[in-house]
């Protein structure tokens, strides 16, 4: 367990439970794919298109900042002065930026299906730092009688047992409701297909870009002349060192290819799909993975509210309402990601909108000098009705005198 924990934690009583997940550990050492390979976390981060997903939606939602708000009578007001947008905002431990932490949270959900951190809390009984617990470390157990969830953290000490209180969990996929399912896991023969992808081409490259065959010799070799032939052959025409020398052959040899070169077995196409499954796999447009392949032009506007409608909004929500649940007790006070940043447009058509809202008088020219980050002007906060609006039955609703 991460040295972060307090050791002044101690087990709770045992009870009866029943595990709502196997441990880690099938992560870790998991059972061979179909594609000879075995894939984990690590593995699969191996497969550029993998890696690619994984940081474009973890540095997305790391780069949203996440905000606590109260709710007013007359909307929302931001909470500035709350524990809770602290830990959020500026030092969630002292360990960690916000951004970190925020990446964590996505690499964890995407790799292990669950993010885990230990809550700590001052005098005040306030929470004052979240410390992260690997997931590979954690059990999640139900009390067969009661319903409840407790975590088991393996430790260095041995076992503790953590109660929701002092625990922020955010699931992913979840089969159960109780703990998350990975990605990778559930998509392990796709994986694993790339980095049997992957594998072949470099020993294909590694072997000189050259097919396999036979030595196929006129007469009769001993065991010791073919093993020295073979050792031969390979010293001169196999590596990258030697690829495209030309082959002598002496005393009536020939040479039959029995195996298929990449272009014969369609390997460039397979990757490309590959690229495609993962991309299905990790819920991210294809084009956001560089799979340019019958790309059409769209505007940012437009691919970036897919990005986020379709991609980020439901990680986003898994992570809103875990904090919500764990760390406020007030429901007048909830979390939310700002997410406006990634709907910005080019300057004309941000500057059109801008004249639209002012001219239909609900923003304020300071409002629009706040989006674009300048200061107010003075004057910039009055609501100016357009001289062609006005109140239904007021004197200049057009029927004047």
């Amino acid at each position: 367990m991460i040295n972060w924990l307090k050791r002044m934690l101690k087990p709770t009583e045992q009870r009866t439970m029943t595990t709502a997940s196997t441990d880690g550990w099938q992560d870790i050492i998991s059972p061979a794919t179909a594609a000879g390979v075995r894939v984990t976390a690590h593995t699969a981060l191996g497969v550029p298109a993998v890696l690619r997903a994984v940081t474009l939606l973890a540095g997305a939602v790391a780069s949203l900042p996440l905000k606590v708000y109260r709710k007013a009578s007359d909307g929302r007001i931001p909470a500035t002065g709350h524990p809770v947008d602290r830990l959020l905002q500026r030092t969630p431990n002292s360990l960690m930026t916000p951004f970190t932490f925020k990446e964590l949270i996505m690499n964890c959900l995407l790799l292990n299906g669950n993010f885990y951190a230990y809550i700590e809390y001052d005098q005040a009984s306030r929470p004052a730092a979240l410390w992260p617990i690997d997931p590979n470390r954690v059990m999640v157990e139900q009390d067969t009688a009661t319903g409840a969830i407790t975590y088991r953290v393996s430790t260095n000490q041995g076992q503790q047992i953590l109660t929701p209180a002092n625990m922020l969990h955010v699931l992913g996929l979840t089969l159960d409701g109780i703990r998350g399912v990975s990605p990778v896991t559930l998509a392990r023969e796709s994986i694993g297909g790339a980095i049997a992808e992957l594998k072949h081409g470099q020993s294909f490259f590694k072997n000189g870009a050259a097919v396999g065959g036979v030595l196929q010799h006129p007469g009769h070799l001993g065991p010791e002349a073919a093993q020295t032939l073979r050792e031969s052959w390979r010293d001169k025409y196999s590596g990258p060192d030697n690829a495209g020398k030309v082959a002598i052959l002496e005393e009536g040899m020939t040479f039959n290819a029995v195996a298929l070169s990449n272009k014969d077995s369609q390997w460039l196409e397979s990757r490309q799909v590959t690229v495609l499954d993962i991309a299905r796999i990790f819920g991210v447009p294809p084009v956001l993975l560089a799979h340019l392949e019958k790309a059409s032009y769209s505007s940012q506007e437009a691919q970036n509210l897919e990005f986020l409608t379709h991609s980020l909004r439901p990680w986003l929500t898994r992570i809103e309402q875990a904090v919500e649940k764990a760390l406020l007790v007030d429901s007048n006070v909830y979390v939310e990601f700002t997410t406006g940043d990634l709907l910005r447009t080019d300057l004309k058509t941000r500057y059109d909108a801008y004249r639209t809202a002012l001219a239909a008088g609900f923003m304020t020219v300071n409002e629009v000098r706040r989006l674009e980050n300048l200061p107010a002007v003075e004057g910039g906060d009055d609501l100016y009705m357009p001289l062609n609006m006005g109140k239904l039955g007021s004197d200049n609703d057009g029927q004047g005198e």
